[in-house]
């Protein structure tokens, strides 16, 4: 059953697609098939967003996967910290992060939208505002006739 209406989040942004990432760009979104993500800089957020792509903490993803949420699968990311990262950050700690690949339709607990922006079901958001630190992504509340 549906939940009444879904979260469209736009979580922060603190780094860059690296070289090493593997694209095709004759499609839009570009398809990703290989994952490299530099951190530029990190305010603390478990769910990051490098377009198309999203991140997610290994702390927060074991939170969801007991939940059978649908619509993504977990891939491993390559990640390395920009010159920027260090002048900004120092040697600050960042957790463990792993490739939230997002690969359900309307209706899932995960997908994208026509905006290309995350959508998440009551559900999956209320777990991530609870377990999560997410101060920096913006949240719109969405019923499912505006999906």
């Amino acid at each position: 059953m549906l939940s009444s209406s879904y979260r469209r989040l736009k979580p922060d942004t603190p780094g860059q697609l690296g070289s090493k990432t593997i694209l095709d760009n004759n499609v839009h979104p570009p398809r990703i098939d290989s994952f490299q993500f530099i951190f530029d800089d990190w305010l603390g957020d478990d769910l990051i967003e490098c377009f198309p792509c999203f991140l997610i903490t290994e702390r927060l993803l074991n939170k969801l996967e007991g939940m059978s949420l649908k619509g993504y699968v977990i891939k491993d990311v390559e990640i390395e910290f920009s010159p920027l990262f260090y002048d900004l950050n120092g040697n600050k700690k960042v957790p463990a992060f792993k490739w939230l690949y997002i690969t359900g339709q309307a209706g899932d607990d995960f997908f994208i939208d026509e905006e290309n922006c995350l959508m998440v079901s009551v559900n999956a958001y209320e777990r991530i505002n609870k377990d999560g630190n997410i101060p920096n992504c913006e949240v719109e509340v969405l019923s499912i006739s505006q999906v």
